[in-house]
């Protein structure tokens, strides 16, 4: 697939949407709807590059599949975990719980653990979107292997149904925000939605074309979600998590054609922001914590340093292994190890 600055862009109002809901909540309640972003751009990027593998060789080359995967995320959160664990080594009171939310990070169960209380999150609550994105990485390419060609449109639809209607009742009859926020079964439906997107526009190509014509309402529905829509509500738990991914998607849409949006997310800040998010995701929220105590001063200042340990963290360490997801490209079917689509 193509690269696409403007998505790049995207990832850059995703962060900053995510930093602003850390660092200023209670000015800005609406920044959850960052990972809603991210979540339907995962969905998105990801079907369209299975679709275009089931296609051509007709099957997912699942080993290669999720060696890529390990290279571009293992490498920076195991260095972030690292040094995670020496913080809480050489702090004055050291505790099993701490260490307990790093294992329970590094196995990526944190949404779980958030969703049922079952750990200290210590400074590590941020990885929960993580851990959902790699729970969809182990059972959407096998699941999508399954189901494709064969109605599988309208099995993701029926799936999204579920998914939100699930959440809902939940939500309705009294279960924590946590619960319902951080499930994979009560949130997976923002990264189905992104799948959804990349079905239909393999099906219609044009859907992008009258997408498009939507990328302002897009981008003022998500700015209003921003400014005015806390996350701990029943409207967000029921509705909300849904619109967000939705005109997620349709921001995503709009970027593929000729929009003044596309013009904005492409220019050159939001571009390389866009790229050094994943770093800067893993980093701002341990620093936020650290320098939230020193007020609008503090919070400059976390901005600054976690970019700068972003950009450090990506050039010096995902580029590296990044260059050698090439190798683990979509083989022929034909070699061993792949599963057929049926």
């Amino acid at each position: 697939m193509k690269y696409e600055p403007a998505f790049d862009g995207i990832r850059a109002v995703a962060i900053i949407f995510v930093f602003l809901d850390h660092a200023w909540e209670s000015a800005i309640p609406g920044g959850w709807a960052g990972v809603d972003i991210f979540f339907a751009l995962s969905g998105f990027l990801i079907t369209t590059l299975l679709t275009n593998e089931l296609s051509e060789t007709g099957a997912i080359d699942y080993q290669n599949f999720y060696i890529r995967r390990m290279l571009r995320l293992w490498p920076a959160f195991a260095v972030f975990l690292l040094v995670v664990v020496l913080e809480i080594s050489i702090s004055k009171d050291p505790n099993i719980w701490s260490f307990g939310a790093v294992a329970v990070s590094s196995v990526y169960m944190m949404n779980w653990s958030r969703a049922f209380l079952w750990w200290s999150e210590y400074k590590l609550g941020h990885t929960w979107s993580l851990a959902m994105e790699e729970q969809f990485y182990l059972l959407w390419p096998v699941l999508l292997a399954f189901i494709f060609s064969r109605r599988t449109i309208s099995f993701v639809v029926a799936l999204i149904i579920v998914i939100v209607t699930w959440r809902c009742f939940l939500a309705l009859n009294g279960a924590d925000p946590e619960r319902t926020y951080n499930g994979f079964d009560t949130h997976g439906d923002a990264l189905l939605i992104g799948c959804l997107l990349a079905l239909l526009v393999r099906q219609n190509p044009d859907l992008t074309i009258k997408l498009s014509g939507m990328w302002l309402v897009a981008s003022g529905g998500l700015l209003a979600i921003l400014l005015l829509l806390p996350h701990r509500t029943v409207l967000t738990q029921t509705a909300g998590l849904s619109i967000a991914a939705l005109l997620s998607a349709v921001m995503i849409a709009s970027v593929r054609c000729e929009t003044p949006l596309k013009s904005v997310l492409s220019v050159r800040p939001l571009v390389y922001m866009g790229k050094i998010s994943y770093g800067f995701y893993l980093w701002h929220y341990p620093i936020v914590l650290g320098l939230s105590k020193y007020g609008n001063t503090g919070k400059m200042a976390a901005l600054m340093l976690s970019f700068g340990v972003a950009s450090a963290s990506y050039h010096w360490l995902e580029l590296p292994f990044l260059t050698l997801k090439q190798r683990f490209s979509p083989r022929p079917a034909r070699i061993r190890g792949i599963i057929r689509a049926k």
